[in-house]
């Protein structure tokens, strides 16, 4: 089954097309329509134009960018579809009605061109350098929208178009031409003049409101009187925003005043149920400009060339505090040099740092546990469950950076025929994203076992599991403390010393070969055999995460550091 976002990127490019090559038609069979005088052919031809137009902002915003792209936006369209129009008019009606047809028609274009220039500025001035949520900015409001007609007319000029044609239609075999014809054109310039009537309406009532100064003295006021100790800064992508999820937990139960600063609209929406205060603002220079107290810790869980709006302010003090712990290589990027600190989960971790040998002194690398795992370790379930939860394909070129798509669906289709073995599959939020292959392999075991709900928080998959089988990631890292058996992938070949080696949070569990050898062993250990993984894996926990029932305490001890 495919992914959702799959699907609807191929049927959003279908519709598109299906749409666009429906305007292209209608319009043809117009002009040719008009070349013969055939009016009502004319008109049936432009009402299905004005049809196409008013669904498509609905049903493929895509095919709107795609037109304006090629330079074919709506009052380029306008001025095609009076072609027939006028052809119409000309070998029909008299000189002036003609004249007064071709007129109007100039005017639909016209019209058609101020409301679209009207929507964008519209749409800048509304645009604010900075939302927020959870923030009390007393009376600041910004005014009513224009109605969704104008800033969404859905070819009302089109529309407009058709009128005038069915009146020019009327008008050939009528005595009284010019009735039907004034009247089909008062009413098109009516249709056309609406939108921009109502976003002149908008743009005045918008400079009245001096929304930015308003919004600078209100949100000054009350960030100050917020003043936050802990910034939470994230300039990742929607699809990334479970690396900030992790945190708001840990954050809450901090005696501090925390504030969570994002970088796009985007993001601000898909994180619209958190409690926490948030601002967010796509501009550095507003970034730059917040009004924070003296000395804040920023914490940041990704890297990001944005992240340097926030740790070049004179009161920040910095750490870089990830979303997981992992032998990943991305796990000791070389960027980390920019930080005061890097707060890791245990020894494990401080070792990483030092031996990549980038520049990280020893004493900022801070070891603070994983306080997210924090919820009660339930007995695991019988008969046995298995999660397999494999991370996605990485920035780079590795083909071994999951094990999806070398074995995935081999080693669903293997566990599905053991007896008694439950399977559940959790894959990474950004898996297929780069890799063709991957998401073929992910569709398919979509179609075997189905998907954890990708809300579903991690500790409660692990309370789930009898068992895990994962990549070398954080993910097997956090499920330590679990005391389960967990399974990791060789697929490179490298055999179990060399892996354990080159990987050393691997060395708690079973090394499965690339044809899933060790898989049997794996299997009897669930099944309650002989686990002999268990004594390396507990001795793992503490090198690779500390001591859990301190990591809170220790986070925020960390925080009390970082500002000293």
């Amino acid at each position: 089954m495919p992914t959702p976002s799959l699907i609807r990127d191929r049927r959003a490019r279908t519709r598109a097309l299906v749409l666009i090559g429906l305007l292209k038609l209608s319009v043809v069979v117009a002009i040719v329509a008009a070349a013969y005088r055939n009016s009502w052919i004319t008109v049936a031809a432009l009402a299905v134009t004005a049809g196409v137009e008013l669904l498509t902002p609905h049903l493929s915003p895509f095919a709107i960018g795609a037109m304006r792209r090629v330079n074919a936006g709506r009052p380029a369209r306008s001025a095609l579809q009076l072609v027939p129009v006028a052809m119409l008019a000309a070998t029909t009606l008299s000189h002036s009605l003609f004249v007064a047809t071709a007129a109007v028609g100039a005017g639909i274009v016209g019209l058609a061109l101020g409301a679209e220039a009207g929507r964008v500025v519209v749409t800048r001035v509304r645009r604010l350098p900075l939302v927020t949520r959870n923030i009390d900015l007393g009376d600041f409001d910004v005014p009513a929208p224009p109605p969704a007609l104008a800033m969404d007319p859905r070819g009302l000029d089109a529309l407009a178009v058709l009128v005038a044609a069915v009146g020019v239609a009327l008008a050939r075999d009528s005595s009284n031409q010019a009735a039907y014809v004034v009247s089909a054109l008062v009413l098109a310039a009516l249709i056309t003049a609406a939108p921009v009537v109502a976003l002149a309406w908008q743009l005045l009532a918008l400079y009245r409101a001096k929304l930015r100064t308003h919004l600078t003295e209100a949100a000054t006021t009350a960030i100050e009187a917020l003043a936050p100790e802990v910034v939470l800064y994230y300039a990742a992508t929607p699809e990334e925003t479970y690396q900030v999820r992790m945190w708001l937990e840990p954050l809450a139960k901090l005696n501090r005043r925390v504030v969570l600063v994002l970088r796009s609209q985007a993001v601000f929406d898909a994180l619209s149920d958190v409690s926490l205060p948030v601002i967010c603002s796509p501009y550095n220079g507003t970034i730059a400009s917040l009004p924070l107290p003296t000395r804040v810790a920023a914490l940041f869980v990704t890297h990001s060339g944005n992240n340097l709006s926030m740790i070049r302010r004179p009161e920040s003090r910095t750490a870089f505090i990830g979303h997981g712990d992992s032998d990943k290589p991305d796990s000791v990027n070389p960027f980390a040099r920019v930080y005061d600190e890097i707060w890791v989960a245990g020894p494990l971790g401080r070792r990483r740092y030092v031996q990549a040998n980038i520049g990280i002194r020893e004493a900022a690398i801070i070891e603070i546990g994983r306080p997210q795992i924090t919820a009660p370790i339930a007995p695991p379930p019988d008969p046995p469950v298995v999660v397999y939860a494999p991370t996605w394909e990485g920035w780079g070129d590795d083909p071994h950076h999951s094990s999806l798509g070398n074995i995935g669906v081999e080693l669903i289709e293997r566990l599905l025929a053991v007896d008694g073995i439950t399977v559940r599959y959790r894959a990474h939020p950004l898996t297929g994203r780069r890799d063709r292959a991957l998401r073929a392999a992910h569709q398919r075991i979509l179609q075997l076992v189905g998907q954890v709900p990708p809300h579903e928080p991690l500790t409660e998959t692990f309370n789930r599991s009898t068992g895990l089988v994962g990549d070398v990631s954080s993910v097997i890292n956090e499920y330590l403390p679990f005391d389960r058996p967990y399974a990791v992938v060789d697929t490179r070949g490298l055999g179990h010393d060399e892996f354990t080696r080159r990987f050393p949070s691997t060395a708690g569990g079973f090394v499965l070969g690339p044809d899933l050898d060790g898989l049997d062993e794996f299997v009897a250990a669930l099944r309650g055999g002989t686990d002999s993984s268990r004594t390396r894996r507990r001795e793992l926990l503490r090198d690779t995460l500390g001591d859990p029932a301190t990591s809170q305490q220790r986070f925020a001890d960390a925080i009390t550091g970082l500002l000293g």
